[in-house]
């Protein structure tokens, strides 16, 4: 048994963590050190003001905890009770020294800090463990224990990781711990699986993400397995081409690109949405990457660039023709309306001394993805196909006689018979069905 477990756990306790610092500075933490702070100058006496504002300021910061919508996707352990819930959740969030050498191997005692790994997980299991009913006892608390609650459902991985809470043994839950990271991965990664970059080129989460199967996207059929394909080489073997998608508008690049996040869902695949303006934060991206244990895609909507434009060659420095080596574990995946992405003038070809070499440099940005997916504009025979499969999944209530009619004619008011304007028709029948229904009900 390590030694810290036969030590009484005080409020400094927590002040002697070393990899695990940086939760004492979150509000919990903070608040829980406070509540403790004050019942250890009331040993001999009542409770004082304090201590009453230190032990239910950290009851509301519990219920606003609980309160706030889990993510829908497998998270961190969730632990037996609000309190283990809550310190997990500043665990798993926090990236340090431990958490990323979990995230990329497993933990033996061969290494050099085990033990002090190991304080600090006993530290860590005293405050998992600690005895709210004791306290509450002893301070003669009559309103309700929240802490002791258990508030979240736990599947089969966190039903095991709670026994080694339970267990109190620091070794054994050092051991469950850096399993449980290395399989599954830490912070804003094991939460999440798409992101995007702040002005500063910080990671950043998409929350509410656009869902999006493949089974959504009617036709393309080479293209997707194309991409499916290149992406499982990325995912299995770090291996796989940067894509460009190009074609017509509304024709499904995007959805394609994103789609991917449903198909890999099982896997470690991350996808981070780039702007335009962003090209230049790219190369710190990749320094940021290149050692976590993810397949990353660096996804580029819409990407092309005016005749004066020089932030292309930025990105051709980025795909191939730098000294340093990118990222064995990261990918561009880019959109684009334009067959060769830099817009091309006949001007620049008169104005030019050498014509040829302008024309060439253009053109070579494209050529620098590996791997082209050209994407059409469906003639009329397979705009109609997309409509009835899309009105068939809606469960529009129209004759195909009908149908056809009115997606010949949105198509022609819209001047594009492409899926996107196919979508966008059945929704809009789909909105003129309901409304029809409710008419004829009232």
């Amino acid at each position: 048994m390590n030694n810290i477990m036969n030590e009484p756990f005080t409020s400094t306790s927590p002040l002697r963590l070393v990899f695990f610092r940086n939760i004492n500075d979150t509000p919990i933490i903070k608040s829980f050190l406070n509540v403790l702070t004050e019942s250890e100058k009331n040993l001999n006496s009542s409770p004082s003001q304090e201590f009453w504002d230190a032990y239910y300021q950290l009851n509301s910061l519990l219920i606003k905890g609980a309160m706030e919508k889990k993510p829908s996707k497998p998270t961190h352990p969730v632990g037996d009770s609000l309190w283990q819930y809550m310190i997990l959740r500043h665990f798993f969030d926090d990236e340090n020294p431990f958490t990323l050498f979990c995230e990329s191997q497993l933990l033996t005692k061969n290494h050099p800090f085990f033990e002090s790994m190991l304080d600090d997980v006993a530290i860590l299991l005293q405050m998992l463990n600690f005895s709210w009913d004791a306290l509450i006892k002893e301070n003669d608390i009559l309103t309700e224990n929240i802490f002791s609650k258990a508030i979240f459902p736990l599947s089969t991985d966190e039903a095991s990781f709670n026994a080694a809470i339970r267990k109190n043994d620091p070794e054994q839950f050092l051991k469950t711990l850096s399993e449980y990271i290395y399989k599954h991965g830490f912070g804003i990664f094991l939460n999440h699986s798409s992101f995007k970059l702040n002005s500063q080129g910080q990671i950043l989460p998409i929350i509410n993400e656009s869902t999006q199967t493949m089974d959504d996207l009617v036709g393309n059929t080479f293209q997707k397995q194309e991409i499916i394909q290149n992406t499982q080489a990325l995912i299995d073997y770090n291996q796989g081409l940067n894509v460009l998608l190009q074609g017509s508008m509304g024709t499904g690049k995007s959805s394609t690109v994103r789609a991917l996040l449903d198909i890999f869902s099982d896997t470690r695949l991350r996808m981070i949405e780039i702007k335009r303006d962003q090209l230049g934060l790219i190369p710190q991206l990749f320094k940021q990457l290149e050692h976590r244990p993810y397949p990353f895609i660096l996804f580029i909507d819409d990407l092309t660039f005016e005749t004066r434009d020089q932030d292309y060659k930025i990105l051709k420095g980025v795909l191939e023709g730098s000294l340093e080596q990118n990222p064995n574990n990261v990918r561009i995946y880019a959109t684009s309306n334009r067959r060769h992405l830099v817009e091309e003038r006949f001007s620049e070809r008169q104005d030019a001394v050498n014509a040829r070499e302008v024309l060439e440099e253009k053109l070579s940005l494209s050529s620098r993805f590996g791997l082209i997916l050209t994407y059409s504009t469906p003639n009329q025979k397979e705009y109609l196909a997309i409509v009835h499969d899309l009105a068939q999944s809606m469960g529009l209530n129209m004759t195909p006689e009908e149908l056809d009619s009115r997606a010949i004619a949105w198509g022609a008011r819209h001047i594009n018979t492409s899926g996107r304007t196919a979508e966008q028709l059945v929704h809009y029948l789909f909105a003129e069905q309901k409304q029809f229904q409710k008419e004829t009900a009232s």
